[in-house]
C-alpha cells in the first residue's frame, strides 16, 4: 500500500488489509468483539493481546501542527481505557503534541522543541518584566543610609554574625537565610532568624537588594511584596557623612569595636540578647525531641516563660533534661489514652518542665548535664557572643544564664554592679530597683516597675 506524504508506515502484520478493512476491524474491536476472533477473521498473525499496538493512529486531516503546517495524528484508544485518557493528536515531523480540553492530562504542556523554546521565551519575557519593576520598587540609588553610631549592641553583633557567615565571596552583600550553600545556622531557631533580620531591616541597616533572585518577590495585580528569608541585602551603613560605607568597611570597624571590649551602655541589651538565645535554644531541642516522639507540640507562647524562668537557676544542659522528660511524659500520656487528644497532651511539656526544675532545685538534685545534640547545632550568633565578644567559650549552654549574669558579667564588665545595695532588690533584666516584692508560701515573687519583668525565688530550705 502506497502512504502520501506524513501518513503512518502501516505495520506488517497489517498489510494486507486495506484502510476501509482497519476501520471496521476497529469499529468491532470498540463494540467489543473478542481479539481472538478478530485475528482468525482477518488473517492477521499475531497474539491477542497484541491487537490494539498494531493497528495504525487516526489521521486528523482537519487539525493540523502550527508549527509544520502537516496533518497530526492520534493513537487509537483501548477500548479498556477510560473515556476520560483520550490521547493526545500527535505531530510526527516534530513531535508536537496537543491534549484535548476538557480531559484530565489536557493540562499538560508539549515538550516537543518549538514549545519548550517559545516557553523558555515566555519567560525570559516575564522575568525581564518582572527583573524591571523589582529594580524600580527597590532601588538603592535614593535609601539614605543611617549613621553607624545609630546602631544598637544587638544590631552590631547581628550584623558581624551575617557577615562571618552569610556573605558572598566578594564580600559585598548579605545572602539570603535560604541560600543552599550555607550550612552555619544564625540562631537557635527559625522565629530568631527572622526578629533578626526585621530588626535590621525596621531600622533600614540593611536594605532589600534589587538583584535578589525574581523568586524571592511576590509581584501580581494585587500584591507587591517579598520573602524575607529569600532576598538578599546590601548593608546601609555610613561611617561618615551620606554615602553608604562598603560592607567590608563596616566589618573592620564593627569587629574592632567589639573586639576593644563591653560598653557600659550596652547592659540592657546584652542581657536581652543572652536570654533570647538561651530560651531559643531551649525551643530548638523541644521541638526536635517533640518531632522525634511525634508529640505535637505547640505551647510555645508559654514554655518560652517557663524556660525563662528556670535559666535563672538552671542551665540549657540541665534544662535538656527537664525537657526530654517532659515530652517523653505527654508521649505515653497520649499513647497510654488518658488525655485528650495530641494537643492535649502536648500543652503538658510546659508545666512539667517548670515542676521538675522546682523539684531539681528544691530537692537539690544532682542534675544531670546533656551534651549539645548533633541535631540543635550551636548557632553562629551564640558563638560570636560568648567565643568571641564575652571570650567565654559556649557559657550560655553550660552555665545558668540568671547566675552567670549576676555572678561573672555584672561584676566584671559593668562597673555599676559593684555600687548595688547589697540590701535591695534588682531586677535582673533592667537592673532597675523600682520593684515590688510579695511573699508567698516558700516563695518571694518580684515585679519590676519599670520594664514589668517578673521574677520568682524558691527558698532553699
Amino acid at each position: 500500500m502506497s502512504n502520501e506524504k506524513n501518513d503512518i508506515e502501516v505495520a506488517d502484520e497489517i498489510k494486507h488489509l486495506s484502510p476501509n478493512e482497519i476501520e471496521e476491524l476497529y469499529t468491532k474491536y470498540l463494540a467489543g468483539e473478542k481479539n481472538a476472533t478478530l485475528i482468525n477473521d482477518y488473517k492477521i498473525d499475531i497474539h491477542p493481546n497484541k491487537l490494539i499496538t498494531i493497528l495504525p493512529p487516526i489521521k486528523i486531516d482537519n487539525q493540523l501542527c502550527p508549527y509544520c503546517n502537516t496533518a497530526m495524528f492520534r493513537k487509537r484508544q483501548s477500548k479498556n481505557s477510560s473515556g476520560l485518557c483520550v490521547p493526545p493528536t500527535e505531530c510526527y515531523e516534530c513531535n508536537h503534541k496537543i491534549h484535548l480540553e476538557g480531559f484530565r492530562y489536557s493540562h499538560k504542556a508539549c515538550n516537543c522543541k518549538n514549545c519548550m523554546r517559545l516557553r523558555e521565551q515566555k519567560n525570559l519575557a516575564v522575568e525581564k518584566e518582572l527583573r524591571r519593576n523589582i529594580l524600580k520598587k527597590y532601588s538603592i540609588e535614593h535609601k539614605e543610609p543611617i549613621k553607624y553610631t545609630d546602631l544598637t549592641f544587638t544590631d552590631k553583633i547581628i550584623l558581624l554574625t551575617l557577615f562571618r557567615i552569610q556573605t558572598n565571596e566578594e564580600f559585598s552583600y548579605i545572602l539570603s537565610l535560604d541560600e543552599s550553600s550555607k550550612i552555619d545556622v544564625l540562631s537557635p531557631t527559625h522565629k530568631m532568624n527572622i526578629e533578626c533580620l526585621r530588626r535590621l531591616y525596621k531600622s533600614n541597616a540593611i536594605i532589600i537588594d534589587p538583584n535578589s533572585d525574581t523568586s524571592a518577590f511576590v509581584e501580581d495585580e494585587n500584591t507587591s511584596s517579598f520573602y524575607i528569608n529569600r532576598v538578599r541585602w546590601i548593608v546601609n551603613v555610613s561611617l561618615s557623612g551620606t554615602n553608604r560605607s562598603s560592607l567590608n568597611e563596616i566589618y573592620k570597624v564593627t569587629y574592632q569595636e567589639l573586639k576593644a571590649g563591653i560598653q557600659e551602655k550596652w547592659e540592657a541589651e546584652l542581657l536581652e540578647l543572652l536570654s533570647n538565645i538561651a530560651i531559643e535554644e531551649v525551643l530548638q531541642y523541644i521541638y526536635v525531641i517533640s518531632n522525634e516522639l511525634k508529640v505535637q507540640f505547640n505551647a510555645e507562647i508559654k514554655t518560652r516563660e517557663i524556660a525563662n524562668q528556670l535559666l535563672n537557676e538552671f542551665s540549657i544542659s540541665e534544662i535538656y533534661y527537664f525537657a526530654k522528660k517532659s515530652i517523653e511524659n505527654a508521649h505515653l500520656y497520649y499513647v497510654k489514652g488518658l488525655s485528650n487528644g495530641k494537643k492535649h497532651a502536648a500543652n503538658t511539656i510546659p508545666n512539667k518542665m517548670l515542676s521538675l526544675g522546682e523539684r531539681a532545685r528544691n530537692e537539690k538534685w544532682e542534675t544531670y548535664k546533656y551534651n549539645r545534640d548533633s541535631r540543635v547545632p550551636r548557632s553562629s550568633i551564640s558563638k560570636v557572643l560568648y567565643d568571641y565578644i564575652l571570650q567565654d567559650e559556649d557559657a550560655g549552654f553550660h552555665k545558668a544564664p540568671g547566675k552567670y549574669w549576676m555572678q561573672e558579667i555584672l561584676p566584671k564588665h559593668f562597673s555599676k554592679s559593684n555600687i548595688y545595695d547589697t540590701n535591695k532588690i534588682y531586677c535582673s533584666k533592667c537592673n532597675s530597683s523600682d520593684v515590688t516584692v510579695n511573699v508567698l508560701t516558700g516563695m518571694l515573687k518580684v515585679t519590676c516597675n519599670d520594664c514589668d519583668k517578673i521574677m520568682s525565688f524558691m527558698s532553699n530550705e
